[in-house]
């Protein structure tokens, strides 16, 4: 019998520490965000992307909502990258990349490579 609990608790926990974990976008974090919270902007994103109507938002506003991009990948001013940190699972990090087209957000995409 304790065998069975054994493995039941082993589940839980694994389900409790894989599974998605969505916190409420938080400018101020987001721009204070120094990669040393490992999952704060990861867990953020999502709530960004579904609750901010970025689509349309012009350079300026994304900036004064998301701060200066990490465009060290971009090769175009249009194309805006964020460093999001670990992905939570394995050891891949994450991006938030902003596409624009005459100042206006017309693509936001969340990837973990």
């Amino acid at each position: 019998m304790s065998q069975k609990i054994t493995i039941l608790i082993l589940i839980v926990l694994v389900a409790v520490l894989t599974s998605c974990t969505n916190t409420a976008f938080d400018s101020k974090k987001w721009k204070n965000w120094n990669g040393k919270e490992s999952f704060v902007r990861w867990d953020m994103t999502d709530d960004l992307i579904n609750n901010y109507d970025l689509q349309g938002k012009t350079h300026k506003e994304i900036e004064n909502l998301l701060g200066k991009p990490s465009n060290g990948i971009a090769s175009s001013p249009d194309d805006y990258y964020y460093d999001l940190g670990p992905c939570r699972r394995g050891i891949d990090y994450g991006s938030l990349y902003i596409e624009f087209k005459n100042d206006k957000v017309i693509q936001v995409e969340k990837y973990c490579h």
